[in-house]
């Protein structure tokens, strides 16, 4: 659908947002944290996290908003907000340049009725990063197989991936996963200069990377985000 409307709809990419209610809440939940690459911003109202597609951990760069009655109990909604909302707190730490999540907590509701109806507009304030320096990434199915500039090609859960991208290096600790591709343009190295990748502490790269126009275009047709399209892609050595 994304793909669509770049193409057809005169849509600018990082300005691309989902939100809904109820069951389309859940869908926020399930959809936004798995593919948070792809928004600008995210909203749920009146809906839950899940245990297998909600994943707090892939929000680090990402708004992520959601509202809940105190009186909305149905399902363990609220009891699975307040553990979502502390899950975040304890990812973000003192900081607060990473996981701008919130969550809003309404007294007096219940299911229905919650004061969101405008809250599209200041969601509309966000513009993505398409190229986050610091990504984690916590796969929740075995089809969401890019986030960003890397790639599992077989995600599945219990993986685990922490990059960084400095100074040209890039440093990545991996849990769970046997295979990886790593995009790269100029909006993240120098190519002028030899570009160090370390895994799990492990110097695996050291050398001149030369970007490519077919990996442009071929990257371009894979997600058919011209912002997640990169001049370089090559697997890192995984023992």
């Amino acid at each position: 659908l994304i793909r669509h409307f770049l193409l057809f709809g005169d849509v600018d990419s990082n300005k691309v947002f989902v939100m809904g209610y109820s069951h389309g809440g859940y869908g926020a939940f399930a959809i936004g944290p798995k593919m948070a690459d792809r928004f600008a911003a995210i909203h749920s109202s009146a809906a839950a996290p899940t245990d297998r597609e909600s994943s707090p951990k892939n929000l680090r760069n990402t708004p992520f908003t959601f509202m809940i009655g105190d009186q909305d109990n149905g399902y363990g909604r609220l009891k699975r907000c307040l553990a979502f909302d502390e899950a975040i707190r304890k990812l973000r730490g003192n900081r607060d340049d990473v996981y701008p999540v919130k969550m809003i907590l309404k007294r007096g509701f219940g299911h229905v009725g919650l004061p969101d109806r405008d809250w599209i507009a200041g969601m509309a304030m966000a513009k993505r990063d398409p190229v986050p320096r610091h990504l984690v990434w916590e796969p929740t199915d075995s089809v969401v197989r890019r986030f960003a500039w890397l790639e599992i090609p077989k995600p599945a859960k219990k993986q685990l991936v922490e990059a960084s991208c400095e100074k040209n290096e890039v440093r990545i600790n991996l849990a769970n996963v046997n295979a990886m591709n790593l995009y790269l343009d100029e909006r993240l190295v120098d190519f002028r200069k030899p570009v160090i990748v370390r895994l799990n502490g492990k110097k695996v790269v050291n050398r001149m990377l030369a970007p490519s126009l077919l990996t442009l275009c071929r990257t371009l047709d894979e997600r058919g985000d011209p912002e997640l399209a990169f001049s370089v892609k090559g697997p890192l050595p995984i023992q």
